[in-house]
Order: C-alpha cells, then structure tokens, then sequence
C-alpha cells in the first residue's frame, strides 16, 4: 500500500534492477515490486493528460514515464484490481 512516506532511495539500483511490478490490490491504479529490501510504487498514469505511469520517488517527487525499462515487468490481473482496493486519487494525493 502505498503512502506520502514511500520512498526510492537509490533511484540508479532501481532502474538497473530487475524488478517485476504486480497491481498493488490495496490501492487501484498502483503497481508494487520489490528489490534489494525495499519496496517500489508506480501508478498508472490517466493517459493522455500524464504519462502511461509515474515511479514515486518520495516526499513529493515522481519520475514520468511512458517506455517501461528493458529489466521490469508491470501486470495487471485479467479482472483489474480486486473489489476492495481503494479508489484511484489524482496524482500526489494518498489515502491517508
């Protein structure tokens, strides 16, 4: 579940990791994965007035995106996100 507090650290170790990103069932629109003890929050952008997603970089920061990198993989289940995640919000608000 993804907060105002989630954070990268080392935004090159996650961009050269591989990581596989699943839908965060918590939060619609958000995707999880994790890598090397920590873990990492992409939403998904609401195209075409953002890019296709958004990497939160924490404490207000996000990296936009369109071209996902060559060593991740972002899924979404056949059904979408299940009944019970949380609502999508616009970009930089969080349930808090």
């Amino acid at each position: 579940m993804v907060s105002r507090a989630s954070s990268v650290i080392d935004l090159e170790q996650v961009l050269s990791t591989r990581i596989d990103f699943v839908a965060d069932p918590e939060d619609r629109s958000w995707y999880v994965g994790d890598t090397v003890g920590f873990t990492i929050y992409i939403r998904m952008g609401n195209f075409p007035d953002e890019e296709a997603y958004s990497l939160y970089l924490g404490h207000g920061r996000w990296m936009d995106f369109s071209r996902v990198p060559d060593n991740w993989t972002i899924t979404t289940p056949h059904q979408g996100w299940p009944v019970t995640a949380r609502p999508r919000l616009p970009k930089g608000e969080f349930h808090e």
